[in-house]
């Protein structure tokens, strides 16, 4: 048998009475919300929870979250006493009830799972870029960041990291392979791979990646293969290219090489520097080579920083490199491309220094290789036709033409190298190109100490680099003044 009793001084408030217990009722049109039982719950307590319920309906609150804050509340409090004293419980009451509801509607925002949403793989690419390139050189990062960001990986960008597939990064690794070349593939499938390895060790659970027990990603495999360098051009092959390149500074229909590149030129040839290091040097960063060596009067010491330089694992190292009085050339095409730039080697804006693409483009152009800027042009359009594209300029191949074989300005650096160990000064050539070695066959003399903080230090070897650089310099130049009626 069940009865109901409903109080006439509350809307909505009804007694249900079972053989078991009488239960505390709130009757709504949309809903019926339980209370408690009597016996935890007065009738006073009830209308006053009933009556807070129907003012919270017209705030538009949930009204299950108000009845179990209440509940939480008023039920360890029930026995409070009638007259003042519960009025002041209900101020108070009315003030926690507040705190407490905002807090309930607050939690019920928060994702089920803390670590909810999972990365995206655009999210992962993100959180690696934060994470790698602070670890790089700065020179380094905006190439790194490009073979991640590349067009392919678009595909996936808003797919789950836990979702992507081997399938996905290999179909991504052929598209590649279309639009770039195989080295760059195999960048762009080595940093990915190295991305994917260091979620699943480091961010597990945030990238979905938790329940995996292994690296499957490491199945994904690129073939190559870099393909060694042996070529190391004649000291008089390396002659003629300079008499080349002042002779035909200027081609017919083409722009005059800038003096700042003819000067780099010159001056990767005299000293077997890495392009990149080279180009960066400073004209306040000739220091005066006297100080160490009287014997080196006149000369000049070049100084790279290690961020400048390239590194390996262990990173850069700082570089000096002593020029003998003779590479003067190189301040009579500074002083031909202004003489003001604080570069050494300045480009036609003197603000920048001329660029190893400069360089690249002027070794082609001499070779008759030249960029066909016609092919990039979008096709005309019915109605807008446009501007038509030139022709693509032809030039003599001059190499050829003088007995040149093709070679690249990394490539004196072998040339070097071979020239110094025929005279039993391989230390000194490995001194001067920036190699460390820990080979114990040298002489103390010949070590190259991995690191120093200025030009003029013992662990720079200035005097054992300028024996090898005497000998380079004046071999090159008397090769250039022999070869100068070959090239009129």
């Amino acid at each position: 048998m069940v009865v109901e009793w409903r109080d006439v001084g509350t809307v909505g408030l009804t007694l249900r009475i079972t053989p078991n217990k009488p239960i505390w009722y709130l009757r709504r049109r949309e809903m019926t919300i339980r209370l408690a039982d009597v016996r935890d719950l007065d009738l006073d307590n009830a209308r006053y929870i009933a009556k807070q319920i129907q003012l919270a309906a017209s705030r538009g609150r949930d009204l299950r979250d108000v009845a179990s804050v209440f509940d939480h509340l008023i039920l360890p409090d029930r026995r409070v006493a009638p007259g003042p004293m519960r009025d002041g419980f209900y101020r108070e009451l009315e003030m926690r009830m507040d705190e407490d509801l905002a807090r309930v509607e607050k939690a019920r925002k928060l994702p089920v799972r803390p670590e909810a949403p999972f990365w995206t793989w655009k999210t992962l690419t993100e959180k690696f870029l934060e994470y790698k390139l602070p670890k790089l050189k700065a020179k380094y990062r905006k190439a790194y960041k490009h073979y991640l960001e590349l067009e392919p990986f678009r595909a996936i960008a808003d797919k789950m990291v836990r979702d992507v597939k081997l399938s996905d990064l290999e179909r991504i690794r052929n598209a590649i392979g279309v639009q770039n070349a195989k080295s760059a593939v195999h960048r762009a499938v080595t940093q990915s791979k190295r991305m994917l390895s260091w979620a699943w060790r480091f961010h597990a659970t945030a990238s979905g990646l938790e329940e995996l027990e292994y690296e499957w990603w490491n199945r994904l495999s690129f073939e190559y293969e870099t393909k060694e360098r042996t070529h190391a051009p004649t000291v008089v092959e390396i002659a003629r290219t300079l008499l080349l390149a002042e002779r035909y500074a200027q081609l017919d229909g083409g722009h005059k090489v800038y003096a700042g590149t003819l000067g780099a030129l010159w001056g990767i040839a005299l000293t077997a520097q890495r392009t990149g290091a080279f180009l960066q040097l400073r004209k306040d960063r000739l220091f005066d080579a006297s100080k160490t060596n009287r014997r080196l009067r006149g000369w000049k010491v070049a100084n790279w920083t290690s961020d400048e330089m390239k590194g390996g694992r262990d990173g850069g190292r700082p570089h000096s490199l002593p020029l003998p009085e003779a590479l003067k050339v190189l301040d009579r095409y500074y002083a031909q491309s202004g003489g003001k730039s604080p570069w050494m080697f300045s480009g036609r804006d003197p603000k920048k220094h001329t660029t190893a693409g400069s360089l690249n483009h002027f070794m082609y152009r001499l070779q008759g290789v030249v960029w066909d800027h016609t092919v990039r042009q979008k096709p005309q359009r019915s109605g807008k036709p446009g501007p038509k594209p030139k022709p693509m300029k032809v030039y003599p191949n001059l190499f050829a033409r003088y007995n040149v074989a093709p070679w690249t300005l990394h490539d004196c650096r072998r040339t070097l190298t071979t020239l110094l160990d025929d005279k039993r000064l391989g230390g000194s050539a490995t001194a001067i190109l920036g190699h460390k070695t820990s080979t114990s066959r040298m002489s103390e003399r010949e070590k190259l100490a991995p690191v120093t903080e200025q030009h003029y230090s013992q662990s720079q070897r200035i005097d054992l680099k300028a024996e090898g650089m005497a000998l380079w310099v004046k071999t090159l130049l008397a090769a250039y003044e022999k070869e100068r009626p070959q090239v009129p």
